[in-house]
């Protein structure tokens, strides 16, 4: 798998055209992916993005994605339910499910709120299946996320990739539990909204468990999201906003009579030294997903330029993008970085 990043559409365009042989997954703004959808070919994946990773590091307006061997890969488009695409999603499975670095790489829309409604399409895969993904963005207008193959526009695609060399998905958070849980009592996990913790208004709750003004919880969201805890792993759901109601809309679901842990931010730098330390195989490719959060939180703190550092010393040949959910096996969660290591 070779990295790249482009300034233009037109040159992203040319060097998707001169090898018919390779498949290629581009990454951009939603203004750059539908100037790409009128001219590229079948072989090329698109996807929106709120920013985007490349071998120098984290980038805004870039083109960035990887070309790799057509014959290692079987593209699924995923139809709007996503149980529609069963049958299709089966049979690329049985194809790669044999070989133990094979991985799925999914590609969500980002606005729909249907990212836990594909992971459960996927009951049929062994659970130990490497699956790594990211929901499309669209900087933060909220407005439209887009996914394309070819010049074909999509709800998401989920790629099954076949690969010879080994494989290896990490995943990262840079929270941990504070000690203060809550109790989910009243919630709509269609709607990803909660609407009481521990019998009282949601907000409210939240707010006095914090210590902080009611009216000011929106500001502490960033770096106090809650924690769902499955077998001993912490899988975060990021709040979104509080509601008239004093209801709480999340970016994933929260399932009523369950607790989840109040977190607390630890110092990112530290966190992907040890993440990088923990890889068991030296890459020649790195692809990398970070949430709109954490790059929010990077940017505000101005801590981009020391995980830039730390990620690209690690592999040069990386890529990705900022994503607005991340998926991890048959999780989804939030404020999460996901990485996929190839050998």
């Amino acid at each position: 798998m070779k990295a790249f990043v482009f300034s233009s559409v037109q040159e992203a365009t040319q060097y998707t055209k001169k090898d018919k042989n390779k498949g290629y997954v581009l990454f951009s703004t939603v203004e750059n992916i539908k100037a790409l959808s009128q001219s590229i070919e079948s072989n090329v994946i698109l996807c929106s993005t709120s920013g985007e990773y490349t071998d120098k590091g984290f980038r805004e307006g870039a083109i960035t994605g990887f070309a790799y061997n057509k014959d290692e890969c079987h593209i699924v488009e995923l139809l709007y339910p996503p149980v529609k695409s069963l049958e299709n999603l089966k049979a690329s499975y049985n194809k790669v499910k044999s070989n133990k670095d094979a991985f799925l790489l999914l590609l969500c829309d980002g606005l729909s709120g249907m990212e836990e409604s594909i992971i459960t399409t996927l009951f049929f895969m062994d659970n130990h299946f490497k699956i790594i993904g990211g929901s499309a963005g669209d900087s933060l207008k909220f407005d439209e996320t887009v996914i394309y193959i070819g010049g074909k526009k999509v709800h998401s695609v989920a790629l099954f990739f076949n690969p010879q060399k080994r494989t290896e998905i990490l995943k990262e958070n840079i929270y941990v539990p504070s000690g203060k849980r809550l109790l989910v009592t009243d919630a709509d996990p269609i709607s990803r909204v909660v609407k009481k913790f521990n019998n009282a208004p949601a907000s409210t709750e939240y707010a006095r468990m914090l210590g902080v003004e009611e009216a000011d919880l929106p500001n502490h969201f960033m770096n106090h999201p809650l924690g769902k805890i499955y077998e001993e792993d912490i899988f975060i759901a990021s709040p979104m906003k509080v509601n008239s109601d004093k209801s709480i809309t999340f970016y994933c679901q929260l399932m009523p009579n369950t607790f989840v842990h109040v977190l607390e931010p630890i110092d990112p730098i530290n966190a992907i030294k040890n993440t990088l330390s923990a890889a068991t195989i030296k890459p020649s490719f790195v692809f990398v997903i970070n949430c709109i959060l954490r790059s929010l939180k990077f940017q505000q703190e101005d801590l981009w330029k020391d995980i830039d550092r730390n990620i690209t010393n690690f592999c040069s040949n990386t890529t990705g993008f900022i994503s607005y959910g991340e998926q991890y096996y048959k999780n989804h969660s939030n404020q999460t970085m996901v990485m996929l290591l190839v050998e």
